[in-house]
């Protein structure tokens, strides 16, 4: 009897220890598989769109390392009129989705021609920047068209623009 009960202790704590290293790893598994959805979204969605009504929206990933760190600068231009805002990206809570959170910029003429000059985001502070609703730009999946909504504007679709002769 005293034999068992040596063993048994021991047992008991390697397999509680493994039974934690799964569950520990089911999380970093679930946050790691986040973190690459989220990488290949910043690929993916990058580019310049356009939709029927002549609108247009360019979508690059910048460094904006005191914003987050999965960033996208959207520029939206209508009937003439441009506007840049920012897109953070993070995994939800519980990684079971991107949450997509607009920013707009406090000073816009302060930051007029990022599109040129993408290095001055990485000067962008917090104050430079102010809440401005949650977006959903939703890639389809053949890459080539996106509705795009942010700060509770309706939802519009835009087609990727072909630069350059067809193969």
């Amino acid at each position: 009897m005293n034999r068992t009960r040596r063993w048994m202790k021991p047992m008991l704590v390697a397999m509680t220890v493994a039974l934690a290293a799964v569950i520990a790893g089911g999380c970093i598994n679930s946050r790691e598989a986040k973190k690459r959805e989220l990488a290949r979204f910043v690929q993916t969605v990058q580019g310049e769109y356009i939709n029927d009504q002549g609108n247009s929206l360019m979508i690059a990933a910048v460094y904006a390392r005191m914003i987050g760190l999965d960033t996208l600068y959207v520029e939206r231009t209508v009937n003439g009129q441009t506007s840049g805002r920012l897109v953070s990206l993070e995994a939800s809570p519980d990684n079971k989705k991107i949450l997509q959170l607009g920013l707009v910029f406090t000073q816009p003429g302060q930051w007029r021609d990022v599109r040129n000059n993408p290095e001055l985001f990485s000067a962008l502070l917090p104050k430079d920047v102010r809440a401005a609703g949650s977006c959903d730009i939703k890639l389809s999946e053949d890459m080539n068209t996106l509705t795009y909504s942010c700060g509770g504007s309706a939802p519009e679709s835009f087609s990727r623009a072909m630069h350059g002769a067809p193969n």
